[in-house]
């Protein structure tokens, strides 16, 4: 239940800091709209995670050849560059987004993340990172008007 205590602590800052910003100006979408929606979204996801984790406690179960080898404990083979791989998408779409736009920035970082959570297969891969691309297109278009390029300067 821990993390999704933390979690929720997490979502609880970010929505009192994103209380300083206005939602909206006027008619219009203001600067702290997405910040309250994303501080909403991180303290539910807290939430259902605390409530899961209270129903049904995980007992952990020792993994299968592990015995009194070294590797017990160790991250799976895939899931070894997790951490580094979302970092990295993260400090990759920041740098990007000037550039590149919003579309094809977020893209780039979806491949980079799926490829560190151990995404094994290409067709997968691409499915993950064309809809992510298709669903920034489609909110930036149609639902909220960005404050940064959806596509590269020409």
């Amino acid at each position: 239940m821990l993390p999704g205590f933390v979690l929720c602590a997490i979502g609880a800052g970010m929505s009192g800091l994103a209380q300083g910003q206005p939602a909206w100006l006027g008619g219009d979408v203001g600067p702290g709209l997405m910040a309250q929606l994303l501080s909403l979204g991180v303290l539910g996801l807290g939430v259902a995670w605390a409530m899961l984790s209270a129903r049904s406690p995980v007992t952990p179960t020792p993994s299968p050849g592990c015995g009194n080898s070294s590797d017990c404990g160790a991250p799976e083979r895939g899931l070894r560059h997790s951490a580094p791989a979302l970092l990295g998408a993260v400090l990759i779409f920041a740098l990007t987004v000037p550039v590149l736009g919003l579309v094809l920035a977020a893209g780039l970082a979806a491949a980079l993340a799926a490829w560190g959570s151990g995404e094994r297969s290409p067709r997968a891969l691409a499915f993950t990172v064309l809809g992510l691309m298709t669903l920034v297109a489609f909110v930036g278009v149609a639902l909220l008007p960005p404050t940064a390029p959806l596509w590269p300067a020409g």
